[in-house]
């Protein structure tokens, strides 16, 4: 065995579409098809389930509801389409643990970590040119930051399709984290989108969501993780990442305490304090869904860019009453 080897792994390019049950691929593409389309929610198969298909043939769903609205296609088209964008996957394993055990007492305790370096610095810089030609912006010309993107909802930027996004979304390292807190291997990525937020100025706000939950506060709040890539330094002031440090472990007993006519996100905006998570280019931030998190205004001299990037278990429910 050569010296300076820090991981093994094993490799296998598999199909989706050659593996799985072939009645099954059609009826969950033909129940998503119709509970967009023709409004039949009551299918043999959840939402979860057929979205949670569709990312594991790396196929993002912004992608997919814009083709079923944008082109109303039948059945029989829909099914071509998604044949046509489906992957071939490649199926590898992590041997050596990513996260240690002074990691996961930290993420016990605040309900997040940061893997450092999980992306080399120069894909990272890829990166963000594949963004910049995107947006059709210059990183060393402001007036061209502040240009509107048909593709930019606020901070967010519907951007997914990429050789340098796809490569990485295969980072080993981050899945074995991921792994790891979940406790399973058991698990797929979502495709999802890229973030660019511009320094503020007197011209320019913030167009950030404040404090806030993706998920539903109805108790107890499904165990499911996110995550994002700092595609460059991000201080403090630089637009960072903020959250709620350890309120994971708080949030039930927090929910209990409110008046019953109290609206928790708002009491959330106006009573807790979030902390940067600051980091370095190429680190990624893994939080647990129960913190309150948020994007905050970019005080530096340029923009901020992110890559998101979740696994979900292959066994997660949203819950059906959103709080």
């Amino acid at each position: 065995m050569l010296k300076g080897i820090l991981f093994l792994f094993t490799k296998r390019k598999s199909s989706i579409f050659e593996n799985n049950n072939c009645k099954m691929d059609e009826i969950i593409i033909s129940n998503f098809w119709r509970r967009t389309l023709q409004n039949e929610p009551n299918q043999t198969t959840t939402w979860d389930e057929e979205t949670g298909y569709l990312y594991r043939l790396g196929i993002s769903m912004e992608l997919t509801l814009q083709f079923l609205y944008g082109e109303r296609p039948d059945l029989e088209a829909f099914e071509h389409w998604v044949k046509a964008k489906s992957k071939t996957l490649d199926s590898e394993t992590y041997h050596e643990n990513v996260l240690s055990e002074q990691d996961l007492q930290f993420w016990e305790n605040n309900g997040y970590v940061i893997i450092r370096n999980a992306i080399s610095v120069e894909d990272c810089l890829e990166t963000q040119q594949a963004i910049w030609n995107f947006l059709q912006k210059d990183p060393n010309d402001s007036l061209t930051w502040y240009t509107f993107h048909e593709t930019q909802k606020g901070l967010m930027v519907h951007f997914f399709d990429h050789p340098i996004l796809e490569k990485n979304r295969a980072s080993l390292k981050i899945k074995k984290a991921y792994e790891q807190l979940y406790g399973t291997d058991k698990i797929y990525k979502t495709i999802d989108k890229v973030s660019f937020n511009p320094p503020i100025t007197e011209k320019y706000n913030f167009l950030g969501s404040n404090l806030h939950w993706d998920v539903s506060l109805k108790q107890p709040i499904p165990f499911r993780l996110q995550g994002l890539l700092y595609l460059s330094d991000c201080k403090e002031n630089d637009g960072a990442f903020h959250c709620v440090p350890g309120f994971h472990n708080k949030i039930e007993n927090w929910m209990q305490s409110l008046h019953p006519h109290d609206n928790p996100r708002m009491v959330a905006v106006e009573t807790l304090q979030p902390k940067p998570i600051t980091g370095n280019v190429g680190d990624f931030i893994i939080w647990h869904q129960a913190l309150p998190h948020c994007a905050t205004p970019n005080r530096g001299d340029k923009p901020r860019l992110v890559q998101y990037l979740t696994y979900f278990p292959e066994d997660y429910k949203q819950a059906d009453e959103w709080i």
